[in-house]
């Protein structure tokens, strides 16, 4: 458990310190609602698969205007995790945008696809939904 919080607390911090400026000024400057997904990587699934679906799914949540929304996929580069070598968060600026994103029609046909590949990762992942502390 200690590991699994030192990871996060790690994650955590690259992600914040990779925000730019520019992104931070995006529609929202601070996501209000994330949701991760930790696991290592399932038989049946590459890094370039999941990297493309989560691709195309960005594109469709920035053609909706929500530029500072979307995934981000992860690894854990070198040794020293046990578990968990992969990470892919969801960041949505609350949770109507969220539910808008989610329901759109473009959005669910792309997540059709993804849910091909994320039935595996679904499998083994340790999922959360977080919501900002203020």
């Amino acid at each position: 458990m200690k590991q699994l919080l030192i990871l996060l607390s790690a994650l955590w911090l690259l992600v914040s310190l990779g925000l730019s400026a520019s992104a931070q000024s995006q529609q929202t400057s601070t996501p209000q609602l994330k949701s991760i997904h930790l696991f290592d990587m399932p038989a049946g699934v590459t890094e370039t698969q999941l990297s493309a679906v989560l691709g195309e799914l960005n594109t469709i949540i920035t053609r909706l205007g929500y530029n500072n929304a979307g995934y981000t996929l992860y690894k854990v580069e070198g040794k020293g995790a046990d578990k968990y070598h992969y990470y892919f968060e969801g960041n949505w600026p609350n949770a109507e945008a969220y539910k808008k994103i989610h329901d759109d029609k473009s959005f669910q046909e792309a997540d059709k696809k993804l849910g091909t590949v994320y039935e595996k990762v679904k499998a083994v992942e340790l999922y959360r939904r977080l919501v900002r502390v203020p």
